[in-house]
Protein backbone atom coordinates (compact mmCIF):
# COMPACT_ATOMS: atom_id res chain seq x y z
CA UNK A 1 0.00 0.00 0.00
CA UNK A 2 1.22 3.73 -0.92
CA UNK A 3 1.66 6.11 1.41
CA UNK A 4 -0.69 8.09 -0.75
CA UNK A 5 -2.98 5.80 -1.08
CA UNK A 6 -3.36 4.64 3.30
CA UNK A 7 -2.62 8.97 3.59
CA UNK A 8 -6.16 9.23 1.28
CA UNK A 9 -8.08 6.64 3.60
CA UNK A 10 -7.14 7.77 6.75
CA UNK A 11 -8.57 11.56 5.25
CA UNK A 12 -11.81 9.36 4.05
CA UNK A 13 -11.41 7.79 8.13
CA UNK A 14 -11.70 11.07 9.78
CA UNK A 15 -14.17 12.71 7.56
CA UNK A 16 -16.46 10.19 7.83
CA UNK A 17 -15.56 9.72 11.83
CA UNK A 18 -14.46 5.89 10.79
CA UNK A 19 -11.42 4.03 11.41
CA UNK A 20 -10.56 2.25 8.04
CA UNK A 21 -7.32 2.18 8.02
CA UNK A 22 -3.98 1.57 10.08
CA UNK A 23 -2.02 5.16 11.46
CA UNK A 24 0.17 6.90 9.92
CA UNK A 25 2.55 5.65 12.12
CA UNK A 26 3.28 4.20 15.92
CA UNK A 27 6.02 4.87 18.27
CA UNK A 28 7.17 1.31 20.08
CA UNK A 29 8.52 1.98 23.46
CA UNK A 30 10.33 -1.26 23.26
CA UNK A 31 11.81 -0.55 26.40
CA UNK A 32 10.08 1.54 29.38
CA UNK A 33 13.20 1.78 31.39
CA UNK A 34 16.14 4.12 30.83
CA UNK A 35 19.87 4.81 31.93
CA UNK A 36 19.49 8.37 31.58
CA UNK A 37 17.88 10.76 34.37
CA UNK A 38 17.37 13.88 32.06
CA UNK A 39 16.52 17.00 34.22
CA UNK A 40 13.40 17.67 31.88
CA UNK A 41 12.04 13.94 31.34
CA UNK A 42 8.07 13.05 32.13
CA UNK A 43 9.14 9.60 33.41
CA UNK A 44 12.60 9.67 34.35
CA UNK A 45 13.76 12.63 36.09
CA UNK A 46 16.16 12.96 38.62
CA UNK A 47 13.76 15.66 40.60
CA UNK A 48 10.83 13.11 40.21
CA UNK A 49 9.85 11.06 43.34
CA UNK A 50 9.19 7.55 41.74
CA UNK A 51 8.45 7.18 37.79
CA UNK A 52 6.54 9.91 35.84
CA UNK A 53 6.05 13.50 35.91
CA UNK A 54 2.24 14.17 37.45
CA UNK A 55 -0.55 11.82 38.76
CA UNK A 56 -1.44 10.74 35.55
CA UNK A 57 1.99 8.69 34.67
CA UNK A 58 1.97 7.68 38.82
CA UNK A 59 -1.93 6.05 38.11
CA UNK A 60 -0.66 4.55 35.13
CA UNK A 61 2.40 2.85 36.27
CA UNK A 62 0.92 1.94 39.31
CA UNK A 63 -2.13 0.03 37.63
CA UNK A 64 -0.30 -1.75 35.47
CA UNK A 65 -1.28 -5.51 35.21
CA UNK A 66 2.10 -6.52 33.37
CA UNK A 67 5.10 -3.89 34.61
CA UNK A 68 7.58 -5.72 32.55
CA UNK A 69 10.19 -2.66 30.75
CA UNK A 70 10.93 -4.11 28.12
CA UNK A 71 9.28 -5.90 25.15
CA UNK A 72 8.76 -9.11 24.57
CA UNK A 73 10.90 -10.26 21.84
CA UNK A 74 8.06 -12.92 20.57
CA UNK A 75 4.85 -10.37 21.26
CA UNK A 76 7.13 -7.83 19.67
CA UNK A 77 6.89 -9.63 15.81
CA UNK A 78 3.44 -10.62 16.45
CA UNK A 79 2.87 -7.26 17.01
CA UNK A 80 4.62 -6.02 13.48
CA UNK A 81 3.18 -8.77 11.66
CA UNK A 82 -0.64 -7.46 12.84
CA UNK A 83 0.18 -3.92 12.49
CA UNK A 84 1.83 -4.15 8.87
CA UNK A 85 -1.56 -5.79 8.06
CA UNK A 86 -3.84 -2.39 8.57
CA UNK A 87 -1.44 -0.76 5.75
CA UNK A 88 1.35 1.01 8.49
CA UNK A 89 4.22 0.95 7.02
CA UNK A 90 6.39 3.50 9.53
CA UNK A 91 7.57 2.72 13.02
CA UNK A 92 10.19 4.74 15.31
CA UNK A 93 11.25 3.12 18.52
CA UNK A 94 10.67 5.87 20.66
CA UNK A 95 8.61 6.18 23.98
CA UNK A 96 9.62 6.56 27.34
CA UNK A 97 12.89 5.12 27.91
CA UNK A 98 16.00 4.06 25.56
CA UNK A 99 15.78 1.48 22.99
CA UNK A 100 19.12 0.63 22.53
CA UNK A 101 18.95 -1.73 26.19
CA UNK A 102 16.89 -4.39 24.58
CA UNK A 103 19.12 -7.22 23.82
CA UNK A 104 17.19 -7.78 20.49
CA UNK A 105 17.00 -4.24 19.50
CA UNK A 106 19.07 -4.94 16.29
CA UNK A 107 16.91 -8.24 15.11
CA UNK A 108 14.02 -5.64 16.03
CA UNK A 109 14.77 -3.16 13.15
CA UNK A 110 15.27 -6.09 10.75
CA UNK A 111 12.50 -7.84 11.24
CA UNK A 112 9.93 -4.58 10.53
CA UNK A 113 12.95 -4.03 7.59
CA UNK A 114 11.70 -7.48 5.93
CA UNK A 115 8.06 -6.32 5.81
CA UNK A 116 9.43 -2.72 4.10
CA UNK A 117 8.10 -0.62 7.04
CA UNK A 118 10.24 2.22 7.19
CA UNK A 119 12.30 2.08 10.34
CA UNK A 120 13.16 5.28 12.57
CA UNK A 121 15.06 4.61 16.04
CA UNK A 122 15.35 7.37 18.84
CA UNK A 123 18.23 7.29 20.92
CA UNK A 124 20.24 9.02 23.78
CA UNK A 125 23.24 8.08 21.45
CA UNK A 126 25.26 6.78 25.07
CA UNK A 127 25.28 3.08 23.86
CA UNK A 128 25.94 4.00 19.60
CA UNK A 129 29.26 1.71 18.82
CA UNK A 130 30.94 1.79 15.82
CA UNK A 131 29.69 -2.27 15.88
CA UNK A 132 26.30 -1.40 16.91
CA UNK A 133 25.88 1.58 14.11
CA UNK A 134 27.15 -1.15 11.54
CA UNK A 135 24.55 -3.72 12.55
CA UNK A 136 21.79 -1.37 12.63
CA UNK A 137 22.56 0.18 9.15
CA UNK A 138 22.85 -3.78 7.84
CA UNK A 139 19.15 -4.35 9.60
CA UNK A 140 17.66 -1.77 7.56
CA UNK A 141 17.73 1.46 9.76
CA UNK A 142 16.44 4.35 7.81
CA UNK A 143 16.18 7.19 10.43
CA UNK A 144 18.21 7.63 13.52
CA UNK A 145 17.24 10.67 15.93
CA UNK A 146 19.49 11.25 18.86
CA UNK A 147 18.52 13.29 21.61
CA UNK A 148 21.58 15.42 22.35
CA UNK A 149 19.94 18.45 24.01
CA UNK A 150 23.25 20.29 24.32
CA UNK A 151 25.83 21.96 21.98
CA UNK A 152 28.57 21.64 23.79
CA UNK A 153 29.76 19.23 26.45
CA UNK A 154 29.62 22.35 29.35
CA UNK A 155 26.00 21.70 29.91
CA UNK A 156 25.28 18.18 29.07
CA UNK A 157 26.05 16.91 32.59
CA UNK A 158 23.94 19.48 33.95
CA UNK A 159 20.52 18.48 31.61
CA UNK A 160 21.76 14.78 31.82
CA UNK A 161 21.70 14.28 35.70
CA UNK A 162 23.68 11.10 35.81
CA UNK A 163 25.98 11.67 32.73
CA UNK A 164 29.31 13.16 33.14
CA UNK A 165 30.45 16.14 30.60
CA UNK A 166 32.49 14.15 28.42
CA UNK A 167 29.61 11.96 27.04
CA UNK A 168 28.61 14.88 24.88
CA UNK A 169 32.22 14.16 22.72
CA UNK A 170 31.68 10.79 22.85
CA UNK A 171 28.49 10.71 21.18
CA UNK A 172 29.35 13.82 18.52
CA UNK A 173 32.59 11.42 17.76
CA UNK A 174 30.44 8.15 17.14
CA UNK A 175 28.29 10.20 15.16
CA UNK A 176 31.03 12.15 12.85
CA UNK A 177 32.02 8.30 12.50
CA UNK A 178 28.97 7.04 10.98
CA UNK A 179 29.04 10.28 8.90
CA UNK A 180 31.99 8.97 7.68
CA UNK A 181 31.51 5.44 7.35
CA UNK A 182 28.52 6.15 5.30
CA UNK A 183 30.71 8.06 2.76
CA UNK A 184 32.90 5.17 2.44
CA UNK A 185 30.34 2.90 1.78
CA UNK A 186 28.20 5.23 0.14
CA UNK A 187 25.26 4.80 1.83
CA UNK A 188 22.82 7.47 2.55
CA UNK A 189 21.13 5.98 5.40
CA UNK A 190 20.34 5.95 8.72
CA UNK A 191 19.31 9.88 8.00
CA UNK A 192 20.87 11.56 11.26
CA UNK A 193 18.69 13.59 13.28
CA UNK A 194 19.58 15.61 15.85
CA UNK A 195 16.53 16.65 19.01
CA UNK A 196 17.20 19.68 21.38
CA UNK A 197 14.86 20.25 24.25
CA UNK A 198 15.49 23.75 24.98
CA UNK A 199 15.18 24.93 29.05
CA UNK A 200 17.19 27.84 30.85
CA UNK A 201 20.33 25.41 30.72
CA UNK A 202 20.77 25.02 27.80
CA UNK A 203 19.55 28.17 25.54
CA UNK A 204 22.40 29.98 25.29
CA UNK A 205 23.82 27.05 23.06
CA UNK A 206 21.11 27.28 19.67
CA UNK A 207 24.16 28.29 17.65
CA UNK A 208 26.84 25.52 18.99
CA UNK A 209 23.71 22.86 18.49
CA UNK A 210 23.34 23.85 14.70
CA UNK A 211 27.38 23.59 14.28
CA UNK A 212 27.04 20.24 15.96
CA UNK A 213 24.69 19.38 13.24
CA UNK A 214 26.96 20.09 10.41
CA UNK A 215 29.90 18.04 11.92
CA UNK A 216 28.22 15.27 12.20
CA UNK A 217 26.14 15.28 8.73
CA UNK A 218 22.46 15.90 10.35
CA UNK A 219 19.42 16.03 8.08
CA UNK A 220 18.09 17.91 10.72
CA UNK A 221 18.03 19.69 14.00
CA UNK A 222 15.21 20.23 16.38
CA UNK A 223 14.63 22.76 19.00
CA UNK A 224 11.60 22.04 20.92
CA UNK A 225 10.71 24.45 24.34
CA UNK A 226 10.55 22.39 27.35
CA UNK A 227 7.00 21.61 28.66
CA UNK A 228 7.39 21.50 32.17
CA UNK A 229 5.14 20.24 35.20
CA UNK A 230 5.08 21.19 38.89
CA UNK A 231 8.77 20.09 39.27
CA UNK A 232 10.40 20.73 36.50
CA UNK A 233 9.49 24.45 36.37
CA UNK A 234 12.77 25.45 37.69
CA UNK A 235 14.34 25.16 34.17
CA UNK A 236 11.53 26.87 32.03
CA UNK A 237 12.63 29.50 29.64
CA UNK A 238 11.98 33.08 30.77
CA UNK A 239 10.93 36.22 28.62
CA UNK A 240 14.51 37.14 28.62
CA UNK A 241 15.84 33.71 27.65
CA UNK A 242 13.27 33.54 24.89
CA UNK A 243 14.17 36.98 23.50
CA UNK A 244 18.28 35.33 23.20
CA UNK A 245 17.00 32.28 21.61
CA UNK A 246 14.78 33.89 18.86
CA UNK A 247 17.57 36.52 18.45
CA UNK A 248 20.08 33.32 17.67
CA UNK A 249 17.77 31.37 15.68
CA UNK A 250 18.93 34.26 12.82
CA UNK A 251 22.09 32.66 13.14
CA UNK A 252 20.73 29.11 13.69
CA UNK A 253 19.24 29.59 10.06
CA UNK A 254 21.86 30.77 8.41
CA UNK A 255 24.12 28.00 9.36
CA UNK A 256 21.22 25.36 8.59
CA UNK A 257 20.86 26.68 4.90
CA UNK A 258 24.63 26.51 4.07
CA UNK A 259 24.74 22.70 5.55
CA UNK A 260 21.54 22.16 3.85
CA UNK A 261 19.89 21.07 7.73
CA UNK A 262 16.35 21.16 8.01
CA UNK A 263 15.49 23.03 11.30
CA UNK A 264 11.98 23.81 13.56
CA UNK A 265 12.82 26.95 14.67
CA UNK A 266 10.02 28.69 13.18
CA UNK A 267 7.57 26.77 14.80
CA UNK A 268 9.67 27.53 18.56
CA UNK A 269 7.06 30.75 19.12
CA UNK A 270 3.63 28.78 18.12
CA UNK A 271 5.04 26.08 20.75
CA UNK A 272 5.47 28.30 23.12
CA UNK A 273 2.36 30.44 22.60
CA UNK A 274 0.26 26.64 22.52
CA UNK A 275 2.05 25.96 26.65
CA UNK A 276 0.59 29.33 27.10
CA UNK A 277 -2.97 29.26 25.65
CA UNK A 278 -5.43 28.36 28.11
CA UNK A 279 -7.75 26.43 25.50
CA UNK A 280 -7.26 23.35 23.06
CA UNK A 281 -7.59 25.18 19.48
CA UNK A 282 -8.07 22.35 17.01
CA UNK A 283 -9.42 18.91 16.96
CA UNK A 284 -7.30 15.81 17.75
CA UNK A 285 -6.64 13.12 15.14
CA UNK A 286 -4.59 10.95 17.29
CA UNK A 287 -7.36 8.22 16.80
CA UNK A 288 -6.09 7.71 13.39
CA UNK A 289 -2.57 8.50 13.21
CA UNK A 290 0.16 8.17 15.63
CA UNK A 291 -0.12 5.32 18.81
CA UNK A 292 2.08 4.86 21.22
CA UNK A 293 2.70 0.79 22.15
CA UNK A 294 4.69 0.17 25.48
CA UNK A 295 6.94 -2.62 26.77
CA UNK A 296 4.53 -3.99 28.39
CA UNK A 297 2.09 -4.58 25.03
CA UNK A 298 -0.03 -1.75 26.19
CA UNK A 299 -1.50 0.23 23.21
CA UNK A 300 -1.92 3.72 24.25
CA UNK A 301 -4.43 6.72 22.96
CA UNK A 302 -0.89 8.92 21.87
CA UNK A 303 2.39 9.80 23.53
CA UNK A 304 0.78 12.32 25.56
CA UNK A 305 -1.77 9.82 26.83
CA UNK A 306 -2.53 6.91 28.82
CA UNK A 307 -5.90 6.04 27.13
CA UNK A 308 -5.59 2.26 27.10
CA UNK A 309 -6.95 0.79 24.01
CA UNK A 310 -5.85 -3.02 24.19
CA UNK A 311 -3.13 -4.79 25.06
CA UNK A 312 -1.34 -6.54 22.00
CA UNK A 313 0.01 -9.44 23.81
CA UNK A 314 -3.91 -10.06 24.71
CA UNK A 315 -5.40 -9.33 21.34
CA UNK A 316 -3.88 -8.43 17.67
CA UNK A 317 -3.12 -5.06 17.00
CA UNK A 318 -5.70 -5.12 14.14
CA UNK A 319 -8.49 -5.74 16.56
CA UNK A 320 -7.47 -3.08 18.81
CA UNK A 321 -7.25 -0.58 16.19
CA UNK A 322 -10.54 -1.07 14.08
CA UNK A 323 -12.57 -2.06 17.90
CA UNK A 324 -15.85 -0.30 17.29
CA UNK A 325 -15.34 0.42 21.04
CA UNK A 326 -12.53 3.53 19.97
CA UNK A 327 -15.18 5.38 18.60
CA UNK A 328 -16.56 6.95 21.28
CA UNK A 329 -13.07 8.33 22.43
CA UNK A 330 -12.11 8.94 18.87
CA UNK A 331 -15.27 11.48 18.44
CA UNK A 332 -14.50 12.77 21.75
CA UNK A 333 -11.34 13.77 20.33
CA UNK A 334 -13.01 15.32 16.67
CA UNK A 335 -14.97 17.51 18.92
CA UNK A 336 -12.50 18.63 21.59
CA UNK A 337 -11.69 22.47 20.28
CA UNK A 338 -15.61 22.48 21.23
CA UNK A 339 -15.96 20.91 24.60
CA UNK A 340 -12.75 22.02 25.77
CA UNK A 341 -12.81 18.40 27.31
CA UNK A 342 -9.20 16.33 27.07
CA UNK A 343 -9.45 12.48 26.13
CA UNK A 344 -9.68 10.50 29.30
CA UNK A 345 -6.47 10.11 30.60
CA UNK A 346 -4.64 12.50 28.64
CA UNK A 347 -2.24 16.08 28.27
CA UNK A 348 -4.24 17.28 25.38
CA UNK A 349 -3.63 20.96 26.55
CA UNK A 350 -0.23 22.23 25.22
CA UNK A 351 0.39 19.02 23.29
CA UNK A 352 2.54 19.75 20.63
CA UNK A 353 1.24 17.16 18.41
CA UNK A 354 -1.74 19.99 18.07
CA UNK A 355 0.47 22.05 15.77
CA UNK A 356 0.03 18.84 13.29
CA UNK A 357 -3.85 18.78 14.25
CA UNK A 358 -4.04 22.39 13.24
CA UNK A 359 -2.48 21.62 9.83
CA UNK A 360 -4.43 18.84 8.97
CA UNK A 361 -7.55 20.51 10.05
CA UNK A 362 -6.80 23.54 7.60
CA UNK A 363 -6.39 20.71 5.38
CA UNK A 364 -9.85 19.58 5.66
CA UNK A 365 -11.35 22.65 5.53
CA UNK A 366 -12.53 22.67 2.46
CA UNK A 367 -14.61 19.58 2.93
CA UNK A 368 -15.31 20.61 6.59
CA UNK A 369 -16.47 24.26 5.72
CA UNK A 370 -15.59 26.48 8.14
CA UNK A 371 -13.44 25.60 10.61
CA UNK A 372 -14.67 26.75 14.55
CA UNK A 373 -12.89 27.12 17.46
CA UNK A 374 -10.27 28.69 16.62
CA UNK A 375 -9.20 31.99 17.38
CA UNK A 376 -7.69 33.93 14.39
CA UNK A 377 -7.62 31.78 12.30
CA UNK A 378 -5.20 28.68 13.14
CA UNK A 379 -3.29 31.71 15.70
CA UNK A 380 -2.77 30.63 19.33
CA UNK A 381 -4.45 33.96 20.97
CA UNK A 382 -5.91 33.60 23.90
CA UNK A 383 -9.56 32.38 23.97
CA UNK A 384 -11.92 35.03 24.97
CA UNK A 385 -13.56 35.01 28.72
Amino acid sequence: MTDLWHYAKISAGILSGRVISGPISVQISIVDACNYRCVMCWEHSSVLEGWGADQLAWDYHSGKKNKSTVMDFEMYKSFISSLYNTGNRRITFAGIGEPLLHKNIVEAVAFANEKNMHVRLTTNGSLLTEELMKDLIDAGLRDLSVSINAGAPDEYGLVHSNQKNERFDEIVENLVWLKEYKQRKGLREPTVYLSNVISNINSHRSIEMIKVGADVGAAAVSYRPLRTFAKTQQYDLDEEHLADIMRSFEDVRRIASEHGIATDTDTFNELVALRNANYIPAPCFAGWLFPLVMANGDVIYCCDSREVLGNVGESSFESIWFAPSRAEVNKMALNIHKTQKPVPRSRCLGCERTLQNLKIYKFLWPLWGKPRGIAGKGSLQKKPA
